[in-house]
């Protein structure tokens, strides 16, 4: 038991650590909002936007709208007021009407219309404020932005590691700098 203890990480769980090469970084941060956990630009129209609740409380959805900004666009295209509740740990599954990969529960939304040069927004109404950020609000990348290593949000499925807690809350400066820090790349049509 920690008996109340922390350190400069938070509070300290019991846990086995290696001491040569444990740091505050091995620590996952409790989440706070949602987040995009999965984004799918598969082939033609399937398309696919998971969110994550990781916090430890049942999230009303109907305070959550889904933003695509297309081609550079610095208003969105599509906004969608979401709807129903999300529990802790739980994911939700928003689809292109005309996606068919993916056999699980999915709502069709249609901001879930993009290409890999379209950014895709999840915003929070109470506060007025993009809780998560896949690409950048106001920048046509061309095709798709990219990374070393193959990653692309064209023909690709992202999806977000299991240490990441919190969403892009500020639209980056340019490009997608989180693309390869923050997300699992994945085969068109994986799912």
């Amino acid at each position: 038991a920690n008996n109340g203890s922390t350190d400069n990480c938070g509070p300290v769980t019991l846990v086995s650590v290696v001491p040569s090469t444990f740091t505050c970084a091995n620590i996952s941060t409790p989440a706070t909002d949602l987040i995009i956990s999965e984004y799918v630009e598969g082939s033609s129209n399937n398309k696919y936007i998971e969110i994550y609740n990781g916090t430890s409380a049942s999230v009303n959805l109907g305070d959550y709208r889904l933003r695509n900004y297309s081609n550079g666009n610095s208003t969105p295209n599509f906004d969608n007021l979401l709807s129903g509740t999300l529990a802790p740990g739980a994911t939700v599954v928003y689809r292109n009407t005309s996606a068919t990969i993916y056999g699980g529960a999915s709502t069709v939304q249609t901001s879930i219309v993009f290409n890999g040069n379209d950014a895709m927004v999840l915003f929070k109404v109470s506060t007025g404020t993009n809780v998560d950020i896949v690409g950048r609000i106001g920048e046509d990348p061309g095709t798709a932005w990219t990374g070393a290593g193959g990653y692309s949000t064209e023909n690709k499925t992202l999806r977000r590691k299991s240490n990441i807690s919190s969403g892009v809350t500020v639209n980056p400066s340019s490009g997608f700098p989180t693309l390869t820090k923050e997300w699992e790349l994945f085969n068109i049509d994986v799912v």
